[in-house]
Order: structure tokens, then sequence, then C-alpha cells
């Protein structure tokens, strides 16, 4: 396959953005808690920052749908920059300056890579090459454990190597993308697909309504597992460091799993997979809370929900392309806007909740907010309509 060296460098961004320079936070709080004296409400603030920084550069990607190589510019600069920013913290405003730098990245790449791998890869192959794509933040968060465990007592260390994945993994992502025929199979697609997309505007996703809503609630249930999971099986569960690294790298290798999301709606269709992903999700939540203590069910519920969770995130991009298949990197852009959201609102208010309440209440509540999710696709008929569109024809 001629897009292949693209796919592989896609994947490393994405692994990079996502994996490291985003979801690393998750796994490095214990040491930003002892270096900065951060409590538990302060430590979901700065991620809810994360995320908030991650949905204003989904915004900028959406209205650069039409030029994707900035996208993934963007996504490199800001991915690389955030992280050299924090490895080189010397206060909480300065951490917190770079996880919020760092995890605009990711909210770059995602829609930038949509475009470019619509343009090199064939339109039939295209749900299952995006959502291969996507599983790189599996890969990412999975590297990210055991860099951990190496660099225990010098966690600025780790964050300089991010910085340099990251720096990589984009150069290659823009070495690698050359001219070729459109996802239509015909030279000019892209061109006019570009063009498509630029056109976005918030009435025409409408189509993605309900997927926007389920974006918010998936996107809430998984914060307490990235931002608290690991320091909560430690702090809570009882778990060395040792076993709290092999919790995070579990997750990180079954998000790997995800992969295979485009061939699940191919199979059952949106609504199901939507349901079954978003149970399982919110079950692994749960089970992480109430017996974090337990290192067989830790595991095993860290590996559902990181297979879940990237899951999740490939069926979204699927949505995007079957309901505005013209806009299909604005909408991925849009949906994870909306993920972010959730994460951003529920990483804030679990903070605040650690500080009052037993963990396992706010991972209850974490879990309950991915079962309503499901219920809100379930309840929308309409989710796996597909409609015609002159470039499926």
């Amino acid at each position: 396959m001629k897009a292949l060296p693209l796919i592989v460098s896609g994947t490393a961004l994405v692994g990079a953005t996502y994996g490291l320079a985003r979801f690393s936070y998750g796994l490095f709080v214990p040491a930003f808690s002892r270096e900065f004296e951060l409590t538990p409400s302060l430590a979901g603030v700065i991620y809810s920052g994360s995320f908030l920084a991650y949905c204003l550069a989904a915004v900028v990607a959406f209205r650069f749908a039409d030029r994707p190589r900035w996208s993934i510019l963007l996504a490199g600069v800001t991915a690389t920059g955030g992280s050299v920013v924090v490895a080189a913290a010397v206060s909480p405003i300065m951490l917190a300056a770079g996880i919020l730098i760092a995890g605009a990245g990711a909210g770059f790449a995602s829609p930038g890579l949509v475009a470019l791998v619509a343009h090199h890869v064939p339109f039939r192959a295209g749900d299952r090459i995006q959502t291969v794509v996507n599983a790189g933040s599996g890969i990412g968060v999975a590297v990210g454990g055991p860099m951990a465990l190496l660099f225990s007592g010098n966690w600025r260390t780790a964050w300089w190597l991010i910085a340099l994945i990251a720096a990589v993994a984009t150069a290659l992502t823009l070495l690698t993308d050359r001219p070729a025929t459109g996802a239509t199979g015909r030279a000019g697609g892209a061109d006019e697909t570009d063009r498509a997309a630029a056109g976005l505007t918030l009435s025409g996703l409408a189509p993605l309504r309900t997927a926007m809503a389920a974006a918010v609630l998936a996107g809430a249930a998984s914060a307490g597992v990235w931002t608290f999971g690991r320091s909560h099986v430690v702090a809570s569960g009882g778990l060395s460091q040792t076993q709290a690294t092999v919790f995070w790298v579990l997750v990180g290798i079954a998000g790997v799993a995800g992969a295979f999301s485009g061939d699940a709606v191919d199979r059952i269709g949106l609504r199901r997979s939507w349901m079954t992903t978003s149970a399982l999700l919110a079950g692994a939540t749960a089970a992480v809370g109430f017996w974090a203590g337990q290192p067989v069910v830790a595991f095993s519920a860290g590996a559902i929900f990181g297979g879940a969770y990237v899951a999740l995130t490939g069926i979204l991009i699927v949505w995007a392309a079957h309901r505005v298949p013209e806009q299909a990197s604005a909408g991925t852009a849009a949906l994870f806007i909306a993920l972010a959201v959730g994460q951003a609102g529920g990483a804030a208010l679990l903070g605040g909740l650690l500080e009052v309440a037993a963990a396992w209440v706010g991972f209850l509540l974490a879990a309950s907010t991915g079962v309503l999710g499901a219920v809100v696709v379930a309840a929308d008929a309409a989710v796996d309509e597909r409609p015609r569109s002159p470039d499926l024809v």
C-alpha cells in the first residue's frame, strides 16, 4: 500500500500527541504532586485546563480543515513545545502552562490526520485505516508506562524524551504526505473534499447532534481513569508504583484493540457499537473505583477501559465519516471537541469531589455518565442511517 509510510507515521503522531504529551499527565500526577505540592483539586483543574486547550486547538483545526498539513505542523509544535515547558517547569504555574500547551497538540493532530488519510486511502478502506491510526493513542499510553517507571526518579528526563518523540513523529508525518489520488478514487478528489470541509458550518453539524451529546458524556466518563486512575490504585488500593505502572501499560496495550472499531461498526452498526463500548467503559471505570486494591481486577478493568476508550474515539471518527462524509475532518474535530469538553468538566468535578468524598463515589459518578451516553444513543434510531453522498455513488 502506497500510503503505508503515512499510516505508520500518523499512528506514531497520535501516540506522541495523545498517549504521551496529553495522557501522560495522569501517569505523572504522583510525581507532580510531590514536586509542586498539588492537591487533588488543583491536579484536576490543571488537567481540565489541558482538555480546554485541546478544545481550542480542535476549533482552530476545524477552521483549517482545508489545510491539514498546517494542523499537523501545529500539532507537533504544541506537543513538543508544551512537553519542553513541562520538563523545565519550576513552579505549578509553569507546569500548568506546559500541560495546557502539550494538550493542544492532540486537538490539532486528529482532524489533520483524518484529512490526510482520506486523501491517500481508498474510500472502501477508510473506516479501518482511520481507526488503526487513531489506535496510536493506546501505543503511546503503553510506552508512557515503562517510561515513567524507568525515569521514576527523574520525571523531567521523561518529558524531554516525549518532546523529542513528538518532534520526530511530526516531521515524519509531513515527509510521508505525498500528493495522491483522493479517497474518492480520482485525481483531484482531495481538493474537492477540502473545499467542502472548509465550508462546513455549525448548522451543517446537525446530523452529528446525537454523536456530540454522546461524546460529551463519554468524555466525562473517561476523566476518572485518565486523570486519577494511576494515583487511585496506589493511594486507595495500596498497589506499588510498579503495579500501578503495569496497570497503566495495560490501559495502553488494550487500547490498540480500538483499531478494530471500524470493523465493529461495519458488522453491527454505530448504535450497537457505541452502546457496547460505552457499557464496557462504564463498567471498567466503576471496577477501578471499587476494587483498586485487587491487582487482577484492577488490571483487567484497566485493560477493558483502554480498549473501550480508544474504540469509542475511533467510532466517533467513523460516525463523522458516515453522517457528514464530505466534511469528515471538520466533523471529527467537532466530535473531539465535545469529547474534550466532557473530559474537562469531568476532571474538574472529580478533583473537587475526591477532596470531600470517598474515591469510589467519584469513579461511580464517572461510570454513570458512560451509561447515560449509551442510553442517549440507544434512544436515537436514526444513528445507523447513512446518507448518500455524490462521492459514494
